[in-house]
């Protein structure tokens, strides 16, 4: 082998190792997509639930998921529905913990 083909394999081996060393990192990259699915589709589950509940006002309330964790934002009525709102997410499954953060007047 010649000095030049030594040389060439020696830089592809050089720029490769970079590429083995991240390759792990693709399967995190794929871990949180599938997460960020996971929490859009828990978000519309949540929306859809507050919106069949005949006692809210899904509108008044917002609605955000992080890694399961399902936060409740707005004002609406009173405190039972506060509480009704936060009973109806908490049993969905999917849902790990709620964050309620409603007020009431």
């Amino acid at each position: 082998m010649n000095m030049k083909n030594v040389m060439f394999a020696a830089v592809i081996g050089l720029m490769a190792t970079p590429m083995m060393a991240t390759a792990g990192d693709h399967e995190s990259s794929v871990e949180k997509t599938g997460d960020y699915i996971s929490d859009a589709a828990l978000t519309t589950k949540v929306k859809s639930v507050l919106a069949l509940e005949s006692e809210l006002s899904a509108i008044d309330i917002g609605v955000e998921t992080t890694e399961g964790v399902v936060t409740l934002s707005g004002a609406v009525e009173s405190d039972a529905q506060i509480d009704l709102a936060e009973k109806v997410v908490e049993d969905l499954d999917g849902v790990k913990s709620v964050n309620n953060e409603l007020t009431s007047p």
